[in-house]
């Protein structure tokens, strides 16, 4: 999971999003998205008729938070089940998926500019959020947790995490949930940075998804962590697409799509691959 597919195209992507100019290889698809409405209106075709005339749908995603979205450490291809889902939905879109590695910050902000088709990636979905993007329905469900140094005792609720200090994703509903609880967050680009911030005593905790904690958990073998807090309130992780209506018979088709292969037990098969669970139903 350490590993980018293309560094070089990662920070591109993010002065893309995050400075407003400059050109990739894929500028004609990121300008054509980002015409939004007004191309709709000019020329009667939507995002998903764009997507479909292109034969391709551009999908960001970090490549480094296992098991959502990693490197496999012997072939380094981009995997994961965020990964193999969005595929999946690709392919009952008739198009190809075109993953495009960048932060997490520049993955959403790339999705509001039109940079990107969409972005998979455990996505939150918060009321926050929701003012700012048109969610597809849910495709898997987790909650959140804190993470701690086995051996400390001081923190056994978020509450405790104020006036102490996390690590975490920018842009990442897990930095939200530590600034609310009075915390000072330290960002990072992977999870395993977070873990290994918690492990050196460089922060106290690190706020993050059950199921990736548990992964690190079973794939390191580390003694030394635990999960010192979960909060009981679902999280809902679902695909962000930009406001507007330009967006509106995508989003239909990515629903038809989660739905026919939740209904497959599509979902369920890559989730237990990754899981070793199933983490799409409620």
């Amino acid at each position: 999971m350490k590993k980018k597919l293309s560094l070089v195209m990662a920070t591109a992507l993010l002065a893309v999003s995050v400075m407003g100019c400059g050109a990739s290889k894929d500028a004609g698809t990121a300008d054509t998205n980002a015409a939004g409405s007004e191309t709709a209106a000019a020329t009667g075709e939507d995002h998903l008729a764009r997507i479909k005339a292109a034969g391709k749908i551009t999908i960001a995603t970090e490549g480094v938070w296992a098991p959502f979205t990693y490197h496999d450490e012997t072939t380094d291809e981009l995997v994961g089940f965020d990964v193999e889902v969005a595929a999946a939905i690709a392919e009952k879109l008739g198009v190809e998926a075109d993953f495009k590695e960048v932060a997490f910050d520049g993955g959403l902000t790339g999705v509001t500019t039109g940079t990107f088709d969409m972005m998979a990636n455990g996505v939150d979905v918060t009321e926050d959020r929701k003012g700012t993007y048109d969610f597809t329905d849910p495709y898997a469900y987790d909650h959140a947790v804190v993470v701690t140094l086995a051996s400390n005792s001081d923190i056994t609720s978020f509450d405790d995490l104020n006036g102490r200090t996390t690590a975490n994703s920018a842009g990442s509903t897990y930095e939200a949930m530590g600034k609310e609880h009075g915390a000072t967050v330290s960002n990072v680009d992977t999870l395993g940075e977070t873990m290994t911030l918690v492990l050196n005593g460089t922060v106290d905790a690190t706020i993050n998804a059950n199921t990736s904690a548990q992964d690190y958990f079973n794939t390191t073998g580390t003694t030394e962590l635990k999960v010192a807090a979960t909060d009981p309130e679902v999280t809902m992780y679902a695909i962000p697409l930009a406001k507007g209506a330009d967006n509106d018979s995508l989003r239909e088709a990515i629903n038809k799509a989660i739905s026919e292969l939740r209904s497959e037990g599509k979902l369920k098969e890559i989730s237990v691959k990754y899981f070793g669970a199933d983490i799409t139903t409620d």
